[in-house]
């Protein structure tokens, strides 16, 4: 029944992707034969062709007229964030690079935003379809730019047009405004014009948080005490084999080949004194994660313990008929019973009947041989954030159907990154960037001289410049 659910869904999300596929094609047609239409009106500047347009500037001349004194206050408010933001990236791109240093990561540390990509690189995120991609650059794009006119019209600086460039089926919006009536404005209005568009994504960011939030709560329901089943490190050494394979053999698999065995029910891992088990889950974070594996000699295995030989599923509901609210509970009520004895344990998933083991650190105590997935520090805080009114020991099930429910999630969950992380990085001060724009304002205030604000923004940008050619480097050799 289970491997049938899992087929179904499979298959479904495959369908989706088709989907997805047809609408990137009728997309991509449509853009051609409008690009095609309007060739006379499309430049080309680099590699981005270019469409200016009028449209848009009645909006942003009317926004910055009824929001004056809304502006006045969120630009001071959007510059002090900026630099704020410019620190925190910088930090975060520093922070990335010793990590990347200690841990070797199965992914590129930096990530174009491109659809699919998550799902090629088998990231632990949620899909990222053409759709997605679509909608977030519309918000994303639109709420930049727009900010950016709106604080240029707020200052009277002139907007010449506003539009999208194009590079093959991607797209980015724009607003430009007159660059040189902007370079002779005001150092703190130019601050507040270069501040804006980070500090809307920011601003949009947390507006989607607050509403996946919401959504988390309306469209999804508690349905027990959320489980992991007891797993063990071993080291690769004390591993005699793995299914029918040595730990080498095993190791020299291909990925096509470990996902076949993932078919299996579970593959046994066997040492000297035990057997332990893997299933399609584990199997899946050995593909991703071969490079940890390889470096650290150890691998991941769940132990041969009641609960896993039963399979559970679902979240803990009850015990013997026995209510469990919160995984206390659970301990609390095993304390009653015996090793030997018979329980009736319930999830929203199913009723299963365990015999219980003997505790292996403590004669005569029951053994289940589930454990709970104790949050902190960063998991803990996103967590917090994005089901705030659910405990992080709650097993969640959907109110509705469950596909259509999981893409509205995933939706709003990728608005909520993307709009923040585009935030940060425009942040970064690198000369063509926000971030580099505000530094060189910046440099220019506090040295009254161009030629130093210059050398300042250019030996910032050969900074970043050169912790992200270094990031990657580390990442490729490490």
């Amino acid at each position: 029944m289970f491997l049938e659910q899992k087929r179904k869904k499979q298959q479904n999300k495959m369908k989706f992707l088709y989907y997805d596929l047809i609408f990137l094609v009728v997309f991509c047609l449509f853009l051609f034969f409008f690009l095609r239409a309007r060739r006379k009106k499309i430049k080309r500047e680099g590699v981005l062709f270019l469409y200016r347009t009028k449209a848009g500037l009645v909006f942003i001349e009317k926004a910055a007229k009824k929001l004056d004194k809304f502006l006045k206050i969120f630009g001071k408010i959007s510059v002090i964030v900026g630099f704020f933001m410019m620190v925190f990236c910088f930090y975060l791109l520093i922070k990335t690079l010793f990590l990347t240093i200690r841990v070797p990561l199965g992914v590129p540390p930096l990530l174009p935003l491109v659809p699919y990509v998550p799902q090629a690189l088998k990231l632990p995120l949620p899909p990222f379809y053409f759709f997605y991609w679509i909608i977030i650059v519309i918000v994303v794009a639109v709420t930049h730019e727009f900010s950016h006119g709106i604080f240029a019209a707020h200052h009277k600086i002139k907007i010449k047009s506003t539009g999208f460039g194009f590079l093959g089926p991607f797209l980015a919006a724009f607003v430009e405004p007159d660059e040189k009536q902007l370079a002779k404005t005001k150092k703190k209005a130019q601050l507040e014009v270069f501040s804006a568009g980070s500090f809307s994504n920011l601003v949009f960011a947390i507006i989607f948080l607050l509403g996946l939030q919401l959504f988390f709560f309306f469209a999804y329901k508690p349905a027990g005490v959320s489980f992991t089943f007891v797993y063990s490190s071993l080291n690769l050494s004390e591993i005699k084999s793995i299914g029918n394979y040595s730990v080498e053999e095993f190791l020299n698999l291909s990925e096509k080949e470990i996902k076949k065995l993932s078919e299996k029910d579970v593959l046994e891992v066997k040492t000297e004194n035990a057997t332990y088990y893997l299933d399609k889950k584990l199997l899946q974070e050995i593909i991703s994660s071969k490079r940890l594996i390889q470096k650290y000699k150890k691998i991941i295995a769940y132990d041969d313990t009641p609960a896993f030989r039963a399979r559970l599923e679902g979240g803990i509901i009850s015990i013997n008929g026995e209510k469990i609210r919160k995984a206390e509970d659970i301990s609390k009520i095993l304390k009653n019973y015996k090793p030997g004895e018979k329980i009736n344990l319930t999830t929203s998933k199913s009723s299963y009947h365990i015999v219980l083991a003997e505790h292996p650190s403590e004669k005569n105590k029951p053994y289940l041989g589930i454990a709970f997935v104790q949050l902190q520090g960063t998991n803990k805080f996103f967590s917090s954030l994005t089901a705030p009114l659910f405990s992080p020991g709650l097993y969640v099930e959907t109110r509705g159907n469950e596909q259509l429910t999981n893409f509205f999630r995933d939706l709003l969950l990728w608005l909520v990154l993307i709009c923040f992380f585009v935030a940060i990085f425009n942040m970064l001060p690198l000369g063509f960037l926000d971030g580099g724009r505000m530094l060189y304002v910046l440099s220019l205030m506090i040295t009254k001289s161009k030629k130093k604000a210059k050398n300042i923004s250019v030996i910032f940008s050969y900074i970043v410049l050169f912790l992200i050619f270094l990031l990657m480097i580390v990442w490729m050799i490490v």
